[in-house]
Formats: structure tokens, sequence, C-alpha cells
């Protein structure tokens, strides 16, 4: 298992039990379908940053929140829910930074959503376990 997978898998087992939703509706990647209402870790984002002159590898991962419901109803939950998966997130070591609302299709009615970027710093000195990469000959 490599670094950016075991981050993920932390953040999940947060948002599994740290949420309003049934953990069968919450996913450690883009379910197959998108179902309402769920939560559900997107496709991570890497880059280097710095605390105090040491680099680290900064690992951001998109949670998407949907909601069901009349539209006032899914504004309402999605208060609840964004409010749970802050909390959980930094319970399972990410710092959330920020929320935005998007509009979801999901080949029916048009799906209430929010992605929550959730930062995740990844101190290895490697991402893989198993780093058996071409090592240089001297």
């Amino acid at each position: 298992m490599t670094e950016v997978s075991a981050a993920r898998t932390r953040l999940y087992d947060a948002l599994a039990v740290g949420t309003l939703l049934p953990t069968w509706r919450v996913h450690r990647v883009s379910p197959t379908q998108v179902t309402a209402p769920s939560i559900f870790i997107d496709s991570v984002e890497l880059g280097l940053d710095a605390v105090e002159g040491a680099s680290f590898v900064a690992a951001v991962f998109p949670v998407v929140v949907v909601a069901d419901g009349s539209v006032k109803a899914q504004i309402e939950a999605l208060d609840d829910v964004l409010a749970y998966v802050w909390d959980a997130s930094r319970a399972g070591g990410g710092e959330p930074t920020d929320s935005r609302p998007i509009a979801l299709d999901v080949g029916g009615p048009t799906l209430r959503a929010h992605v929550v970027r959730v930062g995740m710093f990844l101190t290895a000195r490697t991402l893989c376990a198993d780093s058996t990469l071409v090592g240089v000959s001297s």
C-alpha cells in the first residue's frame, strides 16, 4: 500500500464512523453509480509543501457530499452533513481547507452536492512502501 492509499484509508475510516450517514453510504473511492445521500472520496491531488524549511508531500482529497430530497431538504441536509464531514476529516488526520457547492448530474434529477477539500501531509521519505526504484550506480 502506498502512502497515498494509506492516507485515503485513514480519511475514509474517519468519515465512515464520524458522519450522519450509514457506513454503506460512505465510499472510499467514487462509486460506479452515485446514489443520494452519499459521501465519497474523489481523485487525489499531490503537491509539494514546506513547513519550517522541511519539505512534505501534500495530498488533497476532494470529499464529495451528495444530498437528496427537495431543494430545501438538500440544502439543510448539506449544512448538517458538511459539519460532520469537516470534524471527521480532522479526526482522520486531515485538514479541511474549503467547501464549495456543486450541481451533480447523476443521470436523472440534478442533485445538490458539496466538495470539501481535505489536505493531508505525507511525511514518508517515499510514497511507495516497497521502493524498488532503480538506483544510481557510482
